[in-house]
């Protein structure tokens, strides 16, 4: 009987299946590999531009809210009552609510006459003013269509014609969390939200008329926001002329 000699086999011999796994394994892994590189740089990207999206959404909002500055405060009171290196606040009408008196009104009233007080939300301040003063009161409840309805009595006479806008108190300033990540934060009326997440810097300057830097919230007529998120990289500065100043 005739033997075949292993080392003589047709077909596909055990070692060079195992070359061939191998082979192939080495494949897999470099493609793995090459595909979870892929999958984080993505990533990366889709994060980095994900902030770049929410630093411009939000300075947007900042920008339009800083040129409002002065549009909710009275005669007497200052604008613009902080200048921090990461805070600022002001007054403003940030919903531009402003309507007129159809008829006088004594001292002792509490429910104005208006020539529109739809969807003036309930609890806001608000100011009363004519040439000679302004009068600070809160709604007691939503406006109705010809009628504001106070919390007190305004204590001052007031004649028709007279203005009533509403006064909103804004602040804009960083805050850390736990794990120390930073947030441009905006808070209206007492309620604060964070507005710009992971943020790299963030700061304000302040110059006057004359382009002088100033801290002077009477003197200030031109804020500028510097701003930058995740790495750092790419920082963005914007300027914003204050209204009437």
């Amino acid at each position: 009987m005739n033997r075949r000699p292993i080392g003589n086999c047709r077909g596909v011999c055990l070692a060079e299946v195992m070359i061939a796994l191998a082979a192939g394994a080495v494949v897999l892994a470099s493609t793995l590999q090459s595909l979870d590189h892929f999958q984080h740089r993505l990533s990366k990207q889709h994060v980095t531009a994900a902030q770049a999206q929410d630093l411009r959404i939000g300075l947007k909002v900042l920008e339009d809210e800083l040129r409002a500055i002065g549009t909710g405060s009275s005669l007497s009171e200052a604008p613009l009552s902080v200048t921090g290196r990461q805070e600022i606040e002001f007054a403003a009408n940030l919903g531009g609510f402003v309507t007129t008196l159809t008829s006088a009104v004594s001292s002792i009233q509490q429910d104005l006459p208006v020539m529109n007080g739809t969807d003036w939300p309930k609890g806001k301040r608000i100011l009363v003013c004519d040439r000679e003063r302004c009068v600070e009161g809160r709604l007691a409840r939503d406006g109705r269509a010809r009628t504001l309805s106070m919390a007190g009595p305004l204590g001052h006479d007031f004649a028709a014609g007279s203005e009533v806008r509403v006064a909103n108190s804004v602040r804009y300033y960083v805050k850390a969390d736990q794990d120390g990540i930073a947030r441009v934060m905006r808070e209206v009326d007492g309620g604060a939200n964070p507005l710009i997440g992971e943020i790299a810097r963030f700061q304000f300057g302040y110059f006057d008329r004359a382009g002088a830097a100033t801290t002077d919230p009477s003197r200030v007529a031109r804020v500028r926001i510097e701003a930058a998120v995740g790495d750092g990289r790419n920082a963005v500065v914007r300027d914003v002329a204050l209204r009437g100043r």
